[in-house]
């Protein structure tokens, strides 16, 4: 799924590229070549087949917050979601009010989620030990017994948050680099025609 920064980055890199061509089409200002930005298409789907029928709860559990959401509705409605929707399910997911798994549960086995029966392999298990940790005193013991259970796999993401977390600071001083090169480089050119 490609997010705003990797369209923005795309943006970026199609902009650096519409300048090295001259296209005798584009509008002038003051003798210089003007291309209106513009967005690539992004498709939510890209790469990804959301028509598939089996996925894992670990799949749909991979992405977080919007990205989540969005990833959600699409392979469990088959569609995108709603403004309203997405809006609701965000708040309810940042308050605490919904759980990830409760949002999945809801989604499939709602009356929208039942019409395309899409099978989310080990949803209801995982549902069902959340909701027992959640019983008041008695949900002490499934909680326990799930965090030791899950602390190995709990260690291996932290290393994997500190691995990207170090990556998304380099891709975002990249980024900034390219920027500042571009600028540079516009800045140059109107510095050149001036000086003419």
């Amino acid at each position: 799924m490609t997010g705003p920064a990797d369209r923005l980055e795309a943006l970026i890199h199609q902009r650096i590229q519409q300048d090295r061509y001259d296209h005798s089409d584009t509008p002038r200002l003051g003798g210089l070549r003007f291309t209106a930005l513009q967005l690539p298409v992004s498709g939510a789907g890209v790469g990804r087949d959301y028509q598939r029928q089996r996925w894992s709860v670990g799949e749909l559990l991979a992405y977080h917050d919007r990205q989540f959401v969005q990833h959600a509705y699409l392979v469990l409605l088959k569609r995108d979601a709603d403004v309203e929707g997405l809006t609701s399910r965000l708040q309810q997911l940042h308050s605490g009010a919904l759980s990830r798994l409760e949002l999945l549960f809801r989604l499939r086995y709602g009356p929208e989620g039942k019409q395309h029966n899409t099978v989310v392999k080990g949803l209801l298990r995982a549902f069902v030990i959340e909701r027992a940790c959640r019983v008041p005193v008695l949900g002490v013991i499934p909680r326990y017994l799930r965090a030791l259970l899950y602390l190995p796999r709990m260690q291996r993401d932290i290393e994997e948050l500190r691995g990207l977390i170090a990556m998304h600071r380099n891709d975002l001083d990249d980024r900034d680099r390219a920027i500042v090169d571009f600028q540079n480089e516009q800045l140059a050119k109107i510095v050149r025609h001036l000086g003419r």
